[in-house]
């Protein structure tokens, strides 16, 4: 009691003798809490001559979040490995323990980015090396208040051994506003690389060209099947099963053949199962059931039914050719010859008809061996290069001009007199009329290519990627969809009853069918001046001509890696002066409010960079920024952000939603 009485008369006869020790343990305080705000990461711990990690925060303060953006990073010595979050045949995934936090409802939720397939001891793996940041969201802390992050981490590091690591981290976070951190970037590229989940028949942001069609097992395989227009698959992982593995996938007659690996004495029999795919930078999940192994799909069986989908959407697409923008000159042809068709037979309408439609399938046929042949010598191949060719254009000009011609009565197709003895064997008036069918058949086919559509696009993409027969089949089958009308009127002559009578305005309409054509030429000329006139590599590539601000910048891949590393969006748009639907996206979609709207704000705020690459002439370097996509013909745009540096594809038809919804989702770290 004497001791007390003491120390409260020296306090109150020297108050500092008490205040100066609390001042210097709030000075303390504040400097730590101070230092380990500005840190944002804590100190790394582990083995540095095995694998050391460390907890990063993607923000400087807990602000009103109710979700904490963190993340693991893991530093691994060469030769040393972490696994995923299924590890394979062999091995344990990372784990996160908060229960030491000052919050004892603190919750960890790990993101997992796209792993590797390692061989170890025999058996396959998946998991990282050399360093890898695994995402995480923290939940259960108070809002608005400092969270207090206490992480036991343990990991198992395999090499020529396996080592269990343990390490505790230890982290701050003050109750200030939750802005970017120095970490917001490289977390955020982390979170790029995590596969977002398909809904069920759909498709995911992270792969707009995958979607699984089917996984069914044969034997001691699991077979799985995708939909037409995937990119080549790097690899499939399969999860939900204990006790059973599955090999890398190798490709099978248009499937994917994953060796089954299952436990001494287990039989794998199918069930709910979670399948990764990795396509080059495309990568999805999709939950699925596979049927057990006494069941089937369907009497096709999953490659025929696969391939069965594939040559319907090309006939599609052919039928929708009729109706794009460069065909419609063709059908001025179609048109002529019906109108020619008074007096005679069914048996010749027929052959006539049928003629047309046999030069759309031929031509078809010959375009498919001449890729075929380009791609065996390595050439280029796509869909619509011909029209980078002057001495094409110049053929088609002259071509075009004769059929205008031939309109107005001024010009007769000769043939041989066999040729004309098949449709009319009293003379060669038949034989002209079955040779200028065939013919309008094959330029139908000519002046189809420069054009695209979604169904055009997915079928040539799986053409050119596939192998020769399936080549061959799917470009017949946009042929017969391309030849469709021809084909009905052949097979129902009677359609040409429904046409009016004959009389003097036939006249005036061939002629203003001839002046279609003749608009036609007019168009490839200004293709063929471009093609001729120097080329001036200094001045960008064009101006958005209705907003009159959106400013295309030359197009330059290599860079787009640096305008990332800024945090800036770029717009890459690969177009042609031949591209129809090219210039339709432009005009209706590009240069139009929202999206001009939209993108002249990006781009005045300097946080994203259009690009326009000019494929009218021949160019290497956009072929082959297209190949790495798979794409072998345009319109291609493609949008890269901080989200997602590996790229957003955009379908082939623009959409205003289409292309705001892209650019929202790649311009910021995924919510």
């Amino acid at each position: 009691m004497k001791i007390a009485d003491q120390n409260r008369k020296m306090s109150a006869c020297n108050p500092l003798a008490v205040r100066w020790p609390l001042m210097l343990l709030s000075v303390l305080w504040v400097s730590l809490v101070g230092s380990s705000a500005a840190a944002l990461q804590s100190d790394w711990r582990g083995e540095p001559a095995i694998v050391e990690a460390r907890l990063l925060s993607a923000v400087n303060g807990t602000g009103d979040l109710a979700k904490l953006p963190l993340a693991i990073e893991f530093r691994l010595a060469p030769g040393w490995k972490i696994y995923w979050r299924t590890p394979g045949e062999a091995g344990l995934p990372p784990t996160i323990d908060l229960t030491g936090s000052a919050s004892p409802d603190l919750v960890a939720t790990i993101h997992w980015p796209v792993p590797q397939r390692f061989d170890v001891f025999g058996f396959d793996n998946f998991g990282y090396e050399s360093q890898i940041i695994l995402p995480l969201d923290l939940t259960g802390h108070p809002v608005g208040a400092p969270a207090q992050i206490s992480a036991r981490v343990d990991a198992l590091a395999c090499s020529d051994i396996c080592v269990p690591v343990m390490a505790q981290l230890d982290l701050l976070l003050s109750d200030g506003p939750a802005t970017a951190s120095s970490h917001a970037q490289k977390i955020a590229r982390s979170v790029s690389m995590v596969p977002r989940v398909a809904p069920a028949g759909g498709r995911a942001a992270t792969g707009p060209n995958l979607s699984v069609v089917a996984a069914v097992i044969r034997g001691n395989d699991l077979m799985v099947q995708l939909a037409g227009g995937a990119p080549p698959i790097d690899d499939i992982l399969v999860e939900g099963f204990d006790g059973v593995a599955f090999k890398a996938p190798v490709p099978s007659n248009g499937r994917y053949r994953l060796p089954i690996s299952a436990a001494k004495g287990m039989v794998f029999d199918g069930g709910p199962a979670l399948l990764t795919v990795l396509a080059g930078s495309e990568m999805a999940e999709f939950h699925l059931t596979i049927p057990p192994r006494n069941e089937t799909l369907s009497a096709a069986g999953p490659a025929q039914s696969g391939l069965l989908i594939m040559l319907a959407i090309a006939f599609l697409g052919g039928v929708i050719l009729n109706l794009m923008p460069c065909v419609l000159p063709v059908l001025a042809l179609k048109l002529s010859a019906v109108l020619d068709v008074t007096g005679r037979t069914r048996s010749t309408l027929r052959l006539g008809f049928l003629a047309g439609a046999g030069g759309i399938v031929t031509s078809f046929a010959l375009l498919a061996v001449m890729l075929v042949l380009m791609r065996q010598a390595g050439g280029q191949i796509g869909w619509g290069i011909q029209f980078q060719n002057p001495i094409f254009l110049g053929a088609m000009i002259g071509l075009l001009g004769l059929f205008a011609l031939s309109l107005v009565d001024l010009v007769n197709f000769p043939v041989p007199r066999f040729a004309a003895s098949l449709a009319r064997p009293s003379g060669p008036t038949g034989g002209n009329r079955l040779a200028g069918d065939f013919l309008a058949g094959m330029l139908a086919t000519i002046l189809a290519t420069p054009c695209s559509a979604p169904f055009v696009g997915t079928a040539v993409t799986v053409a050119l990627t596939g192998d020769t027969p399936m080549l061959f089949a799917i470009f017949l089958m946009m042929g017969i969809g391309l030849a469709s009308p021809w084909l009905v009127v052949a097979l129902f002559p009677g359609l040409v009853a429904l046409l009016p009578r004959p009389g003097s305005w036939m006249i005036w309409l061939k002629r203003g069918l001839a002046l279609l054509l003749v608009g036609t030429m007019l168009w490839l000329g200004i293709i063929l001046s471009t093609l001729l006139s120097p080329e001036n590599k200094e001045t960008p590539s064009d101006k958005a001509e209705r907003t009159g601000a959106i400013t295309w910048s030359v197009f330059a891949p290599d860079s787009v890696l640096t305008y990332l590393a800024e945090g800036k969006v770029v717009f890459i748009d690969v177009t042609a002066d031949w591209c129809i639907t090219c210039k339709a996206n432009k005009a209706l979609v590009l240069d139009q409010a929202p999206v001009a709207t939209k993108m002249m704000t990006l781009q005045h705020a300097g946080s994203l960079v259009p690009m326009q690459a000019d494929w009218t002439r021949p160019n290497e370097q956009i072929a082959n920024f297209l190949a790495s996509h798979n794409r072998f013909g345009i319109p291609f745009n493609i949008i890269y952000g901080p989200a997602m540096p590996n790229g957003y594809l955009l379908p082939e038809l623009l959409t205003s939603v289409a292309v705001l919804e892209a650019l929202e989702l790649v311009t910021g770290p995924p919510k």
